[in-house]
């Protein structure tokens, strides 16, 4: 009887020993726990003491005194130690170690963490010292160390490692983070307010959509080159050039006519602010890539110092970068790994200005929406689209999007006109190309005869003045196609003093006017049939000019 009783004793004792473990919340273990101490000070710095507290289910894994760097973490911002570092190890829903685990598990701050093993057990490789100390709201799981924080890319724009506050900043001036009700830990009501113990918020950043680049999700997988403070304020002093604004300017509104304008006073609130935005947009605009599309995928298992080879790179924005261009991209630039994703840093934005911040500017010629006005044409300028395959082969020459605009006179004596608005225009020097489409483009049997026309150029001056119809801009006054093909004729190079990107529905314009006499009626044709207007950045056109095999993202051109 005496053995019984003291095995009855013993076996409640034990028993008791779970049930006020059992009874105990989350925090009331860990707290009273001398070996989690310096855990528990960091719980209670960021506020965890009061959501382990709380009737919602967790578990937590929790590093011993000693196991990880307590001095760097109690120096660090409330908010970092509570993302890489509490949150890190705190997972809502119960985990127990009991058989054979392998679960995924997403931890507060949304990381994928790897919880498996028998006997022993290990969460993300780290090893656990003491599984299982049940609790009234979870279960706690001693660890041998501390669970390693793997930043995403949005995470890793700050800093702490890098100098990337320039970027950075630019980045999160975007931030908006909205809380998720349903998935924060209600508190008491406080003056008719509901409180929350835990509060877990949604982030959203604009920049996300805009670029087309979530990367803020755990899910995803990107590259995005990183610049450095250097690389941001080198890459900033070539951008503005780019975009020169004039706070005050006039702007021609062409009518449908053709025959009347209303002239517009434009104001621009805050010239900086705009730059700025505008500035930063463009340096971001090709920095983000989609690891899991077109030959991309080859990012994956580049490494620091290899040459990338790819026959094209597609931006998150479908810029797509040729072989050339894409392998300076990543030139001098270091590799760093990241949980969805890698980045890039470099200390030089190694775009080529074409590929990014100054494109080539195509205006369709049919297209309604830059198509300012007509004069002398009998009707709407028609749309004409030409099938694939149903080109005459004996004129040589592509027709951008398979069509071209027909601008008909409005009698077998007169002249017809269009005006062009020229939207995207920045404040730098074009290389200006017409390409007109002969007669015969669909029929042998077409009677062909050259366009004889001129062109002129509408925009602001330095000080804002609207000047229209300026010719001194080119080197003839009257330009004639070639009958034998799709004719691209060079215009001229042309500069403009203002930048009309960002500010709206306000373009410069060009037009184009047939220039027949009563004498040419017969060596010229009236109708003028237009595909499309380039605008090709000076510096391009040189480059072209000494590499003629270069290839770059030209459209459809």
């Amino acid at each position: 009887m005496l053995v019984a009783c003291s095995d009855w004793d013993d076996h409640y004792e034990a028993d008791s020993s779970i049930l006020s473990s059992q009874q105990s919340t989350l925090w009331e273990n860990i707290s009273s726990n001398g070996q989690l101490s310096q855990f528990a000070a960091l719980l209670k710095k960021t506020g965890y003491d009061q959501v382990l507290s709380a009737t919602q289910t967790y578990t937590v894994w929790a590093p011993q005194n000693g196991s990880f760097d307590y001095d760097a973490l109690s120096s660090m911002s409330d908010a970092r130690v509570q993302r890489e570092f509490v949150m890190n190890h705190i997972a809502r829903n119960n985990y127990p170690a009991s058989g054979t685990v392998d679960e995924r598990v997403y931890t507060l701050n949304e990381k994928l963490m790897f919880f498996d093993g028998s006997m022993p057990y290990a969460i993300q490789g780290v090893g656990l010292s003491q599984p299982n100390i049940s609790s009234r709201n979870g279960t706690l799981h001693m660890l041998d160390g501390k669970i390693p924080f793997r930043a995403n890319i949005y995470e890793s724009l700050n800093n702490n490692e890098y100098p990337l506050d320039s970027i950075s900043e630019f980045f999160h001036s975007y931030d908006v983070k909205k809380l998720n009700e349903q998935k924060s830990v209600q508190g008491p009501m406080l003056d008719g307010e509901i409180t929350y113990l835990d509060s877990v918020f949604d982030e959203h950043n604009d920049l996300f959509t805009r670029f087309a680049a979530f990367i803020q999700r755990e899910d995803s997988n990107y590259t995005m080159i990183m610049p450095t403070n250097e690389a941001w304020h080198k890459a900033r002093q070539q951008v503005q050039k780019y975009f020169h604004y004039i706070p005050t300017f006039e702007f021609m509104e062409n009518t449908s006519t053709g025959s009347d304008q209303k002239k517009e006073k434009v104001t621009i609130k805050d010239v900086k602010y705009l730059q700025d935005s505008i500035v930063n947009g463009m340096l971001l605009n090709d920095l983000f890539y989609n690891n899991n599309l077109y030959d991309n995928r080859k990012l994956n298992n580049l490494q620091t110092g290899q040459p990338l080879q790819v026959d094209s790179l597609y931006s998150t924005t479908l810029s797509k970068i040729y072989s050339d261009d894409a392998r300076r991209l990543l030139e001098g630039a270091q590799r760093v790994d990241k949980s969805n994703g890698i980045i890039w840093l470099t200390d030089s934005l190694r775009m080529r200005s074409w590929t990014t911040w100054n494109p080539e500017i195509i205006i369709q010629g049919e297209n309604t929406q830059t198509l300012a006005s007509s004069v002398n044409v009998a009707g709407t300028p028609e749309r004409i689209y030409v099938a694939p395959g149903t080109q005459n082969p004996a004129v040589p020459g592509h027709i951008s999007m398979n069509s071209y605009v027909e601008v008909q006179p409005i009698s077998a004596s007169t002249n017809p006109g269009v005006v062009f608005y020229l939207p995207g225009v920045r404040s730098t020097t074009y290389s200006l190309y017409l390409v007109m489409v002969p007669a015969n483009i669909v029929s042998s049997l077409r009677e062909v005869k050259p366009y004889k026309f001129s062109v002129t150029m509408g925009c602001v001056d330095e000080t804002g003045t609207n000047q229209d119809r300026l010719r001194d801009w080119v080197a003839e006054s009257n330009f004639v196609s070639d009958t034998a093909r799709v004719d691209t004729i060079y215009l001229g190079d042309f500069t403009f003093p203002m930048a009309y990107e960002g500010t709206g529905n306000y373009y410069p314009y060009l037009r184009v006017n047939s220039t027949i006499s009563s004498r040419e009626r017969n060596d010229y044709d009236r109708t003028m049939r237009i595909d499309c207007l380039i605008l090709r950045p000076k510096e391009l056109d040189d480059f072209l000019k000494e590499h003629p095999d270069y290839k770059y993202d030209d459209g459809d051109f």
